[in-house]
């Protein structure tokens, strides 16, 4: 079974468990197929008004367990039960932006150095997700954008703007990469190759319902 072939059965599988359709299962025996879909290969999806907003599906501890937690880039506020993109006001206090600082676990309400929607960023006034007047390079005619970095959730140049899930979902192209480590299937799906439902600040760590997997 090739990549393609099985990211399309973690769909299916994905699809079958978050509606409650038995489509098909696997007999309960020992790990031995390398493509089994359990909770070390698992990957997590967006469907679309299945979870709230800023909320991806990402696989628990069983074969059938699936749990809606923010998306990358985005941290959980307990008062309000929902998720905000970080280095945006969310919901902190005017003239402040939330963030997770470096090795912390859970993220704080910053003051706001900047006027209007500006962030500070090395020393500089900044537009999330914008180049920034070539602040950032572009490089084999990519224009990098100032954004959050999902895997160390700090700013730095990036590839690529936040997905908008919303129109991903209701595109019907081949499948394809449509950002690092996110991928569209061809029947609309947006599948996140890399996210962690334990990332720091996150529902589930928030909450202290992370298990080690």
């Amino acid at each position: 079974m090739n990549r393609k072939e099985v990211l399309l059965l973690i769909v299916a599988v994905a699809v079958s468990a978050a509606v409650g359709a038995d489509l098909f299962g696997f007999k309960e025996d020992p790990e031995e197929n390398p493509n089994r879909l359990n909770k070390n290969n698992r990957t997590p999806i967006y469907i679309p008004n299945h979870c709230g907003e800023n909320e991806i599906l990402y696989p628990g501890d069983q074969s059938d367990d699936w749990v809606c937690d923010c998306r990358p880039g985005h941290v959980y506020h307990p008062a309000s039960r929902g998720c905000f993109p970080l280095f945006t006001q969310a919901y902190c206090a005017d003239g402040e932006y939330v963030e997770i600082r470096p090795g912390a676990k859970l993220p704080q309400c910053t003051k706001n150095t900047c006027k209007g929607k500006e962030i500070p960023f090395n020393g500089s006034c900044v537009m999330l997700n914008k180049n920034n007047n070539g602040l950032c390079p572009t490089i084999q005619r990519i224009r990098f954008v100032i954004g959050v970095n999902e895997t160390t959730l700090q700013l730095g140049c990036i590839s690529h703007a936040p997905i908008d899930l919303i129109r991903a979902t209701s595109q019907r192209g081949d499948y394809r990469t449509i950002g690092e480590q996110t991928v569209l299937t061809k029947e609309g799906t947006v599948l996140f190759l890399a996210a962690s439902k334990c990332a720091p600040g996150s529902g589930a760590l928030i909450n202290g319902t992370c298990t080690t997997e």
